[in-house]
């Protein structure tokens, strides 16, 4: 049976044990050390290796101990049956520029050892990248988003951007003000810039931020064409004179 976890559980839980591990720490925590949450505080073991699965979006993956996994070694593909409890990311994610992507595929793999521990069900679980670019099927769609998949990623973020770190980057790099957007989804390149830096202090993307500061009423919703006419229209104006 699914175990149905409420947005608010999640939010209370997440964020109970990030402060429950960082607790002893002697610094003021800016950015969630996803890697030791993991490793220190759920005793998971993470391995990189170089999957070769035949569906190329497939970058993390939390083994049950049972489900063989192709991955290339010595140059050939081998499949491989890694040991419950290890979360093993794709080598690819090792990159410099892929940091961000590589901390949300772990913090999902936490999650659904998380929601394991809470309805103990043991289940292989691959973590998939979603290809803009790519026509998918009914069926592959459900994969992609199904119930559990919906859950960690939410969790994910819940780990990883924890209300009291949100609120705390807000502070120092807003004065804790809540930040301005117009229409639904339109910031001015001033608040862009602060969103940004708040996001490279958490090691998060920009729009996982955003859809963060939104859940949390972080931001103050301004009419449209309040943006269009003095940034535009007027900015156009003024310009030209």
């Amino acid at each position: 049976m699914k175990s149905y976890v409420s947005k608010a559980e999640m939010e209370e839980l997440g964020e109970g044990l990030i402060k429950h591990y960082a607790g002893s720490s002697k610094e003021p925590l800016r950015c969630v050390d996803i890697e030791g949450f993991i490793t220190e505080y759920l005793g998971l073991t993470i391995e990189y290796v170089s999957l070769a699965e035949s569906d190329k979006d497939k970058i993390g993956f939390v083994s049950d101990g049972r489900y063989p996994l192709k991955v290339f070694q010595d140059g050939a593909v081998i499949e491989r049956v890694f040991p419950v409890n290890t979360i093993v990311l794709d080598r690819l994610l090792l990159r410099a520029y892929d940091s961000g992507r590589r901390r949300f595929t772990m913090a999902h793999e936490a999650a659904h050892i998380i929601f394991e521990r809470i309805n103990p069900e043991p289940v292989a679980c691959f973590h998939r990248i979603y290809d803009t670019e790519q026509t998918y099927d009914v069926a592959e769609l459900a994969k992609r988003f199904n119930f559990e998949e919906t859950q960690a990623s939410a969790m994910a973020a819940v780990l990883l951007m924890p209300q009291f770190l949100v609120e705390q980057a807000l502070r120092v790099f807003n004065g804790g003000r809540r930040l301005p957007i117009y229409g639904s989804g339109v910031l001015h390149p001033r608040e862009k810039v602060i969103i940004q830096k708040m996001a490279d202090s958490m090691g998060v993307s920009f729009t996982a931020l955003v859809i963060r500061l939104r859940g949390f009423g972080m931001l103050n919703y301004h009419p449209l064409e309040e943006y269009m006419e003095k940034e535009i229209r007027q900015g156009g104006i003024r310009r030209a004179d």
